[in-house]
């Protein structure tokens, strides 16, 4: 996507780590989330300063034909894991993960995320489960 290798490389060299990015349609209203994250989080400082840096860049290109709003903001702590940076990451962590079908009788599952490779992951050094059953990954949060 243009709009992902505009940004990217202002974001990591700015020291920031880039997630992502989503375009979402609310009604008329069309907004364009770039996610960022750094250790410790994100601050509302550090969005704006992510924000001044990339408007102008995409500007300049102009890859989004109708008008939208730029927002930049945190994953957020239940953000799926997608990413091998993400897996890597979250090693040691307890996640939750939904499957398409049933396993054992459960379409989820909740563990410590303990290996992954190029066809799966394992939780509780255990549990296999391959990316291609899997629906969502994301890190547990105990409300």
């Amino acid at each position: 996507m243009l709009i992902e290798s505009l940004v990217e490389p202002l974001i990591t060299q700015s020291g920031y780590e880039y997630v992502g990015i989503e375009l979402n349609k609310n009604g008329a209203d069309t907004e364009l989330i770039i996610f960022a994250d750094k250790p410790g989080g994100l601050e509302l400082e550090d969005c704006e300063k992510i924000s001044r840096m990339i408007d102008p860049i995409i500007d300049e290109h102009d890859p989004i034909e109708e008008s939208y709003y730029l927002c930049v903001s945190s994953p957020g702590l239940d953000r799926p894991l997608k990413s091998e940076r993400d897996f890597k990451r979250s090693i040691g962590k307890k996640v939750d993960v939904k499957l398409y079908r049933p396993m054992n009788g459960s379409k989820e599952f909740t563990g410590e995320f303990t290996s992954f490779d190029e066809n799966g992951f394992t939780l509780d050094g255990e549990k296999s489960f391959a990316y291609k059953d899997t629906a969502i990954v994301r890190l547990h949060v105990d409300l």
